[in-house]
């Protein structure tokens, strides 16, 4: 035995390979990835590779200190253990590469049994050769241990061969990122395996752990962290949000915009139902088929774009017609209902952000195609990037206005219009009205309210309106005799606990009674959510604020609940007063409710008036309050002074 060994095995590949597999496994501990269906292969195969190395390093600890107490049944012992790690190793590469296809994972017994049979050729193969010649030599240098290096380096190629044909096999079935990782994956490691196979016999080198651990590593960067999606081999969103910034004005390009729509609300890619993912996965190849310039980019479950990186019109659309009849045959082959909606448009400099662009889709989808229960396909036109850019314009300007909070934003104007009392035969309230100026346009709340409420800016107007109002009023209660202004809150406040906070430390802020301050609520609202409703109204009733039931009849009318509710003046709709005059049946229910009311206690206003012919049946009907342009238009706030009597002559 000798005491001293010649051959000196340098393992910096691999104290490399197992810092990297444990920086890995950290990663994939504490990032919290998309567990997937592979995603267990690179978790268990990232195990394995840990062992597998630790094992190496042990082995070649061991023969680089071969002397007296050398063990060679220890040795042989740790380097059979090594080679069945390492087939285990293989196992894991193998699986997840060809478990990527949906096609592969129904064949999933079949797959086991052939690695089954190549796991028994690899043990019969590795038996024959510890007969034959064994898996290391003992040499007058030292241990010799080239020969068990190429035997599992042969195995590993024959492992990449393997997977490459079943990637050329299998091409229809797996996404193009998939392909191009194999294609460029198999042939750089059979050259390290090469360069392994040659490098232990030249300068004693081992770094096969490099051959490994990398191929677990880039599979969980591209599908499991952040680029790729795994099961249809789409780029993610933030993919898609570099493209746009790299190219957006610099080059000519188009894009589809694809929603699907299905009764489970989940899209064609399904884990729950194979039969569905299946034909989505497909339908992914497919696209991807179409042509090297169309590129798959999934926003969320329901909702894809497809970049068409292509400068020619009629090409693009040529491009697009074919994805969409991909989609046709989805339709076509799918059991359950399934629709879809695509949008393709020209990519111009002046959507200047990815967000935008998105928003520009969903934009024309809520407009031309809400609660269609249809398949569209749609071309942009150049006046939807017109209206899109107004919308764009207001959604900006409320998202500042929400942000900023600023109770005194010039943006958020207040109109006010006057209501007149019949009994008085004057204007003794007003209701405040909110426009929005953008640039140098004005928007009135029909243009604006849904964006803000859909957009959670629709609390921060209420506030600066309100602010605005209390205002006016300290200023006016000085000098002018008037009962109160009132203000609309939308139905989107109403169902908050908490809506009525920040509005009475507003009005605490002014040297104004809370009487003066009254709130309109729509009838649809209340009965959304009547019990957290009823709340805050009881909550504000107690404040002082005086409550207003606005647009009265064109909601959920219960005059049972109406009158368990702590508001005083009910105003009717518009409609109900046009109704009643073609109508004689509407017309005494219109008599009656009045009655009902009146008798009640509750105060009734009508509005919209716009002739003497109105105005007079509103007072025979016997509404103690008239709104509408008949007695006065909206205008600035300010101009409530024409409306409203002096206390004194000044």
């Amino acid at each position: 035995m000798y005491t001293d060994s010649i051959i000196i095995y340098n393992a910096i590949g691999e104290y490399a390979s197992l810092l990297l597999a444990g920086l890995l496994l950290f990663v994939m501990l504490y990032t919290k990835p998309r567990k997937t269906y592979v995603y267990r292969y690179i978790f268990r195969g990232n195990i394995w590779s840990i062992v597998a190395i630790i094992l190496q390093i042990t082995i070649l600890r061991l023969a680089n200190k071969a002397g007296e107490s050398f063990n060679p049944t220890l040795f042989m012992s740790l380097l059979i253990l090594f080679t069945l790690i390492y087939n285990g190793v293989l196992y894991h590469i193998f699986s997840y590469v060809n478990m990527m296809s949906i096609l592969r994972r129904r064949q999933r017994k079949e797959f086991i049994l052939m690695y089954t049979a190549l796991s028994a050729v690899y043990v019969i193969a590795l038996i024959v050769d510890i007969i034959a010649s064994g898996l290391y030599e003992m040499t007058l240098e030292g241990v010799d241990i080239s020969h068990f290096t190429r035997f599992y380096c042969m195995a590993g190629m024959v492992t990449c061969i393997i997977c490459f044909y079943a990637s050329v096999t299998n091409r229809s079935h797996i996404s193009r990122v998939i392909w191009h990782t194999v294609c460029i994956i198999v042939p750089v490691e059979i050259i390290i395996l090469c360069a392994q196979i040659f490098c232990i016999s030249t300068n004693h080198t081992v770094f096969s752990g490099l051959t490994y651990v990398p191929v677990f590593t880039l599979a969980f960067l591209l599908f499991h962290n952040i680029p790729y999606d795994e099961q249809s081999g789409c780029n993610s969103v933030n993919a898609l949000d570099e493209f746009l910034k790299k190219n957006i004005g610099r080059k000519k390009f188009y894009l589809m915009y694809a929603e699907f729509r299905m009764p489970t609300a989940d899209n064609f890619i399904n884990e729950d139902d194979d039969e569905i993912m299946y034909i989505g996965l497909n339908a992914c190849r497919a696209i991807e088929g179409i042509s090297p310039k169309v590129t798959m980019y999934r926003l969320e479950n329901e909702k894809f774009v497809n970049v068409i990186d292509c400068s020619d019109e009629k090409q693009a659309l040529k491009y697009a017609d074919q994805i969409r009849g991909v989609y046709d045959g989805v339709k076509a082959e799918i059991k359950v209902p399934f629709n879809y909606i695509l949008i393709t448009e020209e990519i111009s400099p002046e959507f200047d952000s990815p967000m935008k662009i998105r928003e520009m889709n969903e934009h024309i989808i809520n407009v031309k195609f809400h609660e269609q229960n249809n398949s569209y396909f749609y071309v942009v036109k150049p006046e939807d990037f017109l209206n899109f850019e107004e919308v764009y314009q207001v959604t900006s300007a409320l998202k500042d206005i929400r942000n900023r909070f600023d109770l005194d934003d010039e943006r958020v104007m207040v109109y006010a219009q006057p209501i007149y009392s019949v009994e008085d035969g004057a204007f003794r309230v007003a209701e405040a009205l909110m426009r929005l100026k953008v640039g140098d346009k004005i928007y009135t709340p029909d243009k604006f309210i849904p964006i803000a409420e859909n957009g959670g800016c629709v609390h921060a107007l209420t506030c600066i309106i309100l602010n605005k109002v209390c205002k006016v009023i300290e200023s006016l209660s000085e000098y002018y005799d008037f009962d109160a202004i009132s203000i609309n809150v939308s139905s989107k406040e109403l169902s908050h606990s908490t809506m009525y906070q920040d509005y009475l430390e507003i009005i605490e802020r002014y040297d104004i009674d809370t009487s003066k301050i009254r709130m309109e609520i729509t009838e649809t609202a209340m009965f959304e959510n009547y019990e957290k409703a009823n709340d805050n109204m009881r909550i504000l009733n107690q404040e002082g604020i005086q409550l207003y039931l606005d647009d009265f009849g064109t909601g959920y009318s219960s005059l049972e609940r109406i009158m368990n509710c702590p508001v005083k003046t009910i105003k009717f709709d518009k409609t109900i007063l046009y109704k009643s005059l073609d109508d004689d049946r509407m017309d005494d229910i219109l008599s009656y409710m009045i009655e009902v009311l009146k008798k009640n206690g509750f105060i009734t206003l009508i509005e919209g008036v716009e002739d003497e012919s109105q105005n007079q049946y509103s007072v025979n009907r016997g509404f103690e309050y008239i709104q509408g342009y008949h007695y006065a238009k909206p205008g600035p706030i300010e101009d409530l002074k024409k409306y409203f009597a002096r206390k004194n002559a000044f």
